[in-house]
């Protein structure tokens, strides 16, 4: 139901968590003698010269972003309570702050030191739908919040 404009932040919050999950990659580093890294959602692979070479897991940014997913479906569909809208609000953007900081710490602290560490990867689109997904889940929170001030100040005007 778009009856406000929180809503629909809130589904552009699920449609950046449906493009980081949906196997685009988030974060990639190529070497200079054909070395590969590359982190994905629920992996992070090294390649040499074209062949997989270690595939090591991590299925907790999946989790964290099919959590916040639920928790975003959840808030939207309690639009008749918008204390519960902001609390789980809050919960959402804990939830994505935690995907991204175990997301750079997989990068900085696994995958970035396998091979050449002086240079740098780069962001995929994951991540840039990572940091939409969040941002926009800031905004919703902050236009649920302006509506709850506007009914409460026209409760007290009665």
């Amino acid at each position: 139901m778009i009856q406000r404009p929180q809503t629909l932040f809130l589904a552009l919050a699920i449609i950046g968590n449906a493009i980081a999950t949906s196997g685009i990659s988030i974060w990639q580093k190529i070497g200079t003698s054909g070395q590969k890294a590359e982190l994905f959602s629920n992996q992070w692979q090294l390649f040499q010269n074209g062949k997989e070479v270690a595939a090591h897991s991590n299925i907790a940014i999946a989790l964290l972003v099919t959590l916040s997913t639920v928790i975003t479906l959840v808030t939207i569909f309690s639009f008749k309570n918008r204390m519960r809208q902001m609390m789980l609000g809050l919960i959402n953007s804990l939830v994505l702050a935690g995907a991204m900081g175990y997301a750079f710490w997989v990068i900085f602290k696994e995958a970035m030191p396998t091979f050449e560490p002086e240079i740098q990867g780069k962001y995929g689109y994951g991540f840039y739908a990572l940091v939409v997904s969040l941002l926009a889940n800031m905004i919703a929170n902050r236009l649920i919040r302006k509506d709850e001030m506007l009914v409460q100040s026209s409760n007290r005007m009665r």
